[in-house]
């Protein structure tokens, strides 16, 4: 079967349209909709049905979905394998939001190659929808996000407890006059501003992840920001919480396929949880997660 009739069909249960689908998986309106005929004459049965509103699952289309997704695992895990050198016995797809990679992701995958150098790694940084449609889609096997989302065949644990605070690196001005508004995603976003009301209007807009708190320490502001990956700057004292203001809570999360080897899974979680000795990556230490 045409591996891209079965992404097709994922894509089009995932947002509900074939014309969203089509442009998650590069293709034309018309395209999708030739593959999705195709896909159901060679299953013989009607996978949609489609209103104006767009596209649903029937029955079949809902007892189907598994089996798609496992082939397009299979798919990429052999088209991944098949070229290794002999060394590697096992093959790993990773992702990661921005902001957990230099505190994080980066030293985690270099202990990664000496203590299981049978493993051959692919990773990959990307914003939390590309994250989450990846792993949904078959194309990750682990990932490392702020918002996961529940899906059949993901299991998610909170890697650790943390929370945004607002912080400045200039406490002795009034915070609302050199606030920068730090994009850490929708939900958080909707939860601050369900918590502060109004902010003050933001002539600096920002997607950074960690990189925010170089920007707030090197040229003077205010912002919200996790507090551990902060933990550094706030015990220098380059930076301080401002006092009074609610926090959110905003935790990183491990999220992986519920297929992947127990042992790479507890291997990479451990891995994770060891870096908490760099002032910047205080907040990985934390309760144990584990898989199974």
């Amino acid at each position: 079967m045409d591996v891209h009739l079965v992404r097709t069909f994922i894509a089009a249960a995932d947002t509900g349209s074939f014309i969203a689908a089509a442009t998650r998986v590069h293709a034309s309106a018309s395209a999708v909709t030739e593959r999705i005929k195709q896909l159901e004459l060679l299953l013989g049965a009607r996978l949609f049905e489609r209103d104006k509103r767009g596209c649903r699952l029937t029955q079949a289309g809902h007892r189907f979905m598994e089996p798609a997704q496992a082939m397009i695992r299979a798919w990429e895990t052999g088209r991944s394998r098949v070229n290794l050198p002999a060394r590697y016995h096992h093959s790993l797809r990773i992702g990661g939001q921005h902001a957990l990679w230099p505190a994080l992701l980066i030293p985690m995958l270099n202990e990664l190659t000496h203590a299981r150098p049978d493993i051959a790694v692919r990773a990959a940084a990307a914003a939390p929808a590309q994250i989450n449609r990846a792993l949904a889609d078959g194309e990750l096997d682990m990932a490392f996000l702020y918002d996961p989302v529940l899906r059949s065949g993901i299991r998610i644990e909170q890697l650790v407890a943390d929370r945004l605070v607002l912080v400045s690196s200039r406490p002795d001005l009034e915070w609302r006059e050199i606030f920068v508004h730090f994009d850490w995603g929708e939900s958080a976003n909707a939860e601050i501003r369900a918590r502060m009301g109004d902010l003050p209007p933001a002539g600096i807009q920002l997607d950074l992840g960690i990189l925010s708190l170089d920007w707030l320490t090197s040229t003077g502001g205010a912002g919200f920001v996790p507090e551990r990956m902060a933990t550094g700057q706030l015990h220098e004292g380059k930076l301080a919480i401002i006092e009074g203001v609610p926090s959110v809570e905003f935790s990183p999360f491990i999220c992986w396929r519920a297929s992947l080897d127990t042992t790479i899974c507890e291997t990479l979680i451990a891995l994770a949880r060891r870096h908490d000795t760099h002032p910047s990556a205080a907040w990985l230490a934390a309760d144990p997660v584990h898989c199974g």
